[in-house]
């Protein structure tokens, strides 16, 4: 676990690997109370980092494996408050629930399930839900929840205006650009939540899976809307080339050498493509990404 103090408030918290989506970086906050969001660092690890710290507060973004699965260690060694996302509540309070509104469409669904399972998934018992209205003035008044959704149904990013620092989640700001690999998940919500982060002031950026961001600031959005552009123009090209759907996902939308891949991997890389693909096919049979975002052209031209 590599541990780095951002201000005198803030260290961001990053695991040695994050390979299967089982970690996760995320920060702690010492304010008027010690705020804990998206520490994923492992098993082992987050269980250590959980007996050390002791937080009085934890905060997931989204029920996604890799950064809900620490808040089973949480009351081991604490008495924190957990607070999870209230549209996104029933994910991680059911396993049903989880499993029919992920792999539930895909014939994936018992390897998803017994993946699950075997990572440690835990039916979520106490904890408070907080949405876009709910502020944290009396645990740490300098955290501005935003809302971001799109990679999840309400995934959030948040904001320390006075410092100009933001905890982007999982937007995207990684080398393999925004994910949207789940039934549930919207690209044009994914596109607008980059723009309304784009308006932000923001000096530095605090990623879940791309380390931190703190030069040419406006240039790491454009990559984000550039990946998603650039995968509608070469399903587009392909398919004017005559390619045929099942061809263009085995090539891969946002993952190449799947056969390369063991099992149950290989099966959930696959489906998550199928995915990805169907998203993209559904905006651009309603005309594209440009028709709803004119203004990413010019973001463009930056890219």
């Amino acid at each position: 676990m590599k541990r780095t103090k951002i201000t005198n408030k803030i260290d961001y918290v990053e695991p040695d690997s994050m390979t299967n989506f089982t970690s996760c970086a995320g920060i702690i906050v010492q304010s008027k109370k010690k705020v804990m969001i998206d520490v994923n660092m492992g098993a082992k690890e987050t269980y250590g980092l959980m007996e050390e710290e002791k937080p009085e507060i934890a905060i997931i973004t989204h029920y996604h494996l890799d950064h809900s699965l620490w808040a089973r260690h949480l009351n081991s060694f604490s008495d924190a408050v957990l607070f999870i996302p209230e549209h996104e509540a029933q994910y991680l309070t059911s396993l049903d629930f989880f499993m029919e509104h992920t792999a539930g469409p895909f014939s994936i669904a018992e390897k998803w399930k017994d993946f699950t399972i075997s990572l440690g998934y835990t039916e979520l018992k106490n904890y408070e839900c907080y949405n876009e209205q709910t502020t944290f003035k009396d645990m740490a008044p300098e955290i501005v929840l935003i809302e971001t959704p799109g990679h999840s149904p309400s995934h959030p990013s948040f904001y320390f205006p006075d410092e100009k620092i933001l905890f982007s989640g999982d937007m995207g700001l990684d080398q393999f650009g925004p994910w949207y690999g789940w039934t549930d998940c919207n690209i044009k919500q994914i596109a607008e939540s980059i723009l309304r982060l784009d308006g932000l002031a923001v000096n530095l950026i605090l990623t879940s899976h791309g380390g931190v961001r703190k030069k040419e600031i406006q240039k790491e959005w454009v990559k984000c809307i550039h990946h998603l552009w650039q995968r509608e123009e070469n399903i587009i090209l392909k398919l004017e080339a005559g390619m045929t759907k099942k061809d263009i996902i085995r090539q891969g939308v946002f993952f190449s050498d799947k056969e390369k891949v063991k099992e149950p991997m290989q099966s959930f890389l696959k489906a998550w493509d199928t995915t990805m693909y169907n998203h993209h096919e559904n905006l651009i049979k309603e005309g594209g990404l440009m028709k709803f975002f004119p203004e990413i052209k010019a973001m463009l031209k930056l890219s």
